[in-house]
């Protein structure tokens, strides 16, 4: 693992980390960072850290590379703790971050996370970074570690392979093409280990999402994911098929009920290239939208129907992927 990681990242670190075709793409890797932590991260950071904020929370994250991801954590969070089992690839990420003083480098053995204390996080973090590991032994052996770094009620946020075609189960695993999960054997690995599933998306696709907690699922749900069974009946009006279990097409009006706790209101939405030039009334509040991509939205509400309205109606409509209170 170490050896065949060592030499990719000597060989091109970030089309490695982030493939691309051609030097005309070494643009997207930095943008990419930033893309990925709005899309996975920045919207459901009151449900990963419990409405606590990021800049008082630690997370960990698994796979860093040269820290595509990380210099968004490090914006967002109060402490970060990055590992990889590639030095080359820390020596980049060091390179590239060594000006954050919030972040700390780890070299991991490509198996645990033994740098990192027991009970001190808030969140573990890990994106495409197990659909390479080619032992299902080590992946579960990781997923037992973020037990053990993290605090009672801390979130483990993961991507695995869940790709399930005959080809690909037929592939020999290697440090490229590793295993691979299906539904039920995710959720019963993350169970022998202590998790509860609060959200799955994409399952049987290569980007198979997982959000779990250490413990016990909360009691309340102060929030709505749109591939969540239990949601579809707070969906009350202008929202699509839930789409690989990740977002929801959301019309020019739609309406949602919340239930719970919590004066804050916030709302994640992606907005395609061909339509992003909006105006959104969210709970009575109005903001602007002009650039494609996930916005965040956050305003003053309380428990009950939230109003969303688009002004023009969108010829395409956005991508609905979280709304609730903290």
């Amino acid at each position: 693992m170490r050896e065949d990681w060592d030499r990719r990242a000597r060989d091109d670190a970030e089309r490695f980390i982030y493939t691309r075709d051609s030097a005309a793409d070494v643009a997207d890797f930095a943008r990419s960072g930033e893309a990925n932590y709005n899309q996975l991260v920045r919207p459901f950071l009151p449900i990963l850290l419990n409405g606590r904020p990021a800049r008082s929370a630690r997370v960990v994250e698994i796979g860093c590379g040269v820290g595509r991801m990380t210099e968004w954590f490090a914006r967002d969070f109060g402490f970060v703790e990055a590992l990889d089992v590639s030095p080359a690839m820390i020596e980049g990420a060091r390179r590239r971050l060594g000006h954050a003083p919030n972040v700390t480098f780890h070299v991991g053995d490509g198996s645990d996370l033994a740098p990192v204390s027991g009970g001190s996080a808030d969140l573990v973090f890990s994106y495409i970074v197990f659909q390479h590991i080619p032992s299902r032994e080590v992946i579960e052996n990781y997923v037992g570690e973020a037990a053990r770094v993290l605090n009672d009620g801390g979130a483990f946020k993961l991507q695995l392979s869940g790709d399930q075609s005959a080809g690909y189960l037929a592939h020999e695993r290697d440090t490229w093409l590793g295993e691979t999960f299906s539904e039920a054997q995710a959720e019963a690995m993350l169970a022998r280990r202590g998790f509860s599933i609060a959200a799955m998306e994409g399952a049987g696709t290569q980007y198979f999402v997982i959000t779990a907690r250490k413990g016990e699922p909360p009691r309340e749900r102060p929030y709505v994911l749109p591939g969540e069974p239990w949601a579809a009946p707070l969906l009350l009006e202008g929202f699509g098929p839930a789409v690989e279990g990740s977002w929801r097409p959301m019309d020019a009006r739609a309406r949602v009920l919340l239930d719970g706790r919590g004066t804050r209101l916030y709302a994640g939405l992606y907005f395609w290239p061909e339509s992003c030039h909006h105006r959104l009334t969210l709970a009575g509040h109005s903001f602007e939208v002009a650039t494609p991509g996930d916005h965040y939205f956050e305003c003053p509400a309380a428990a009950g129907e939230i109003q969303i309205t688009l002004s023009p109606p969108p010829a395409k409509p956005p991508a609905f992927r979280v709304l609730g209170l903290y």
